[in-house]
């Protein structure tokens, strides 16, 4: 028998003169030849430590698992807690891994860094004598030629199925990556993406003249509408911004027994189009009354940047149906924390509505109202302070005539609307419907007021 070894592989050498060369050759050179070049080993038991370990074993001249050509581990015993390493003898050989073991596996020599195999992969490895390293980094046939192929199928779980040239981008698809030239072509056709526009809901002429009869009629304690018009509102808008100034003449038939005093205010509707309220995430920091006390106002914090889903017609509650539902007055996102902080009006100056963190907000920028339903703004102020919130906003003018039995006197009153802040109905589409009107209040029982409108300003639409 060979008493001598080679380095590597551990194959037999027959010594000189030995008479019992063809038995070394046939089991101990090319018996082992063979389980070198297609040989397969299961690896399947681990030392419980962490990371776990399994180090191949070696004979001379007889089957090992570091001669082995494909090595399949597993861990049907459940050894492997968590990540485990496979060391193999530190002498060049190929190695092809298949990971089945439900964990990570870094095959590796003793002292080498090594290549972690992820569960369920196969890879092919090689050892330099050193360390172990992946066998293909470079192909020049993929580098020189044209690589083909059905799909791509990313870690993320997405898929690309080609690469469109496409300046439009009307696809609109999902699984195609566009290239540099038509990005920047769609970006010089669209403009900035935060842009603002002027229009005029009643006619390019800025006036209700011609659409509207020169002065409307307002009932006392009546309400009447100015004017009806449309803002975009579609999925892809993320939110808009409404400013309107009406100037006009307020003035009143008839006499009146006693000084009236007179209120006529101007409000602005949106028409309801989803009747369920969209959940922002779980409260992380409690109710806390603003001002003490007999305060109504109560503040409350939730993880990431929602103002995107607040706007002027906004409620919040602890359910997606509104039936608790509170004003929402303020909502300014802090980067540093992550964190927006929320404050709605109770309506009383007991317990708010959230009495621990951890419960669920709901938002609806149509109030929690059913499909349909008029919903009328109050000003939200995303950058305000809490003080701030606790002035009276009132789109009003009160007036009143000095002596018995007098006409109230005409006078012009510009109405300037705070700039409101519009959201679309979650997964709604179509343009968002709304209205002005115009309310009028008397203390006496006789007369009318007639008010004329001149001008609306503009509407700024902000788009993602």
């Amino acid at each position: 028998m060979s008493t001598t070894y080679t380095t590597g592989l551990k194959l037999g050498k027959p010594a000189s003169g030995d008479t019992g060369w063809g038995n070394v050759v046939n089991n101990e050179v090319t018996t082992m030849i063979e389980e070198a070049i297609a040989g397969h080993k299961t690896i399947n038991t681990w030392s419980a430590d962490t990371p776990a370990v399994h180090t191949l074993t070696t004979a001379d001249g007889s089957t090992s698992e570091a001669r082995a050509a494909i090595l399949t581990l597993t861990d049907t015993t459940g050894d492997i807690s968590s990540v485990a390493n496979l060391i193999v003898p530190d002498s060049s050989k190929l190695y092809a891994i298949i990971n089945t073991t439900g964990h990570t596996v870094t095959v590796k020599t003793a002292s080498g860094s090594g290549i972690a195999v992820p569960t369920g992969q196969q890879i092919n490895l090689a050892c330099n004598g050193t360390n172990v390293v992946e066998q293909d980094t470079y192909s020049v046939a993929l580098a020189a030629a044209q690589g083909t192929i059905d799909s791509l199928v990313l870690a993320s779980g997405a898929t690309v199925t080609e690469i469109a040239d496409e300046d439009t981008m009307s696809s609109n698809s999902a699984t195609k990556l566009a290239t540099q030239q038509s990005i920047k072509a769609y970006a010089d056709a669209t403009g900035s993406i935060r842009r603002s526009e002027r229009i005029y809901p009643w006619g390019s002429g800025g006036s209700i003249s011609g659409v509207q009869p020169p002065s409307i009629t307002v009932a006392e304690d009546a309400t009447e509408t100015v004017a009806t018009f449309d803002l975009y509102g579609n999925s892809s808008t993320q939110f808009q911004e409404l400013a309107l100034v009406i100037g006009g003449t307020i003035s009143s038939s008839g006499t009146h027994s006693e000084p009236p005093l007179a209120d006529v205010a101007v409000r602005v509707q949106r028409k309801s189009a989803g009747a369920t309220g969209t959940s922002i995430g779980a409260v992380t920091d409690a109710d806390a009354k603003q001002g003490g006390g007999s305060s109504y106002w109560y503040l409350i914090k939730v993880a990431g940047d929602q103002t995107s889903k607040i706007d002027s017609f906004s409620f919040l509650d602890d359910g997606s149906d509104g039936a608790s539902k509170k004003r929402i007055q303020n909502a300014t996102y802090d980067d540093g924390t992550n964190k927006t902080t929320i404050v709605y009006d109770n309506a009383a100056s007991s317990a708010g509505l959230f009495s621990g963190t951890g419960g669920t907000v709901y938002v609806s920028s149509s109030a929690f109202e059913s499909v349909g339903t008029w919903v009328t703004a109050v000003p939200f102020i995303p950058d305000s302070d809490t003080e701030s919130l606790n002035e009276t906003f009132q789109l009003s003018e009160r007036l009143a005539i000095s002596s018995s039995g007098a006409a109230l006197s005409a006078g012009k009153r510009d109405f300037v609307m705070p700039t409101l802040k519009l959201v679309p109905d979650s997964g709604g589409a179509g343009n968002i419907e709304m209205r002005v009107q115009i309310l009028a209040g008397q203390t006496s029982s006789t007369g009318q007021f007639v008010f004329n409108v001149l001008q609306v300003d503009q509407v700024n639409v902000t788009r993602p």
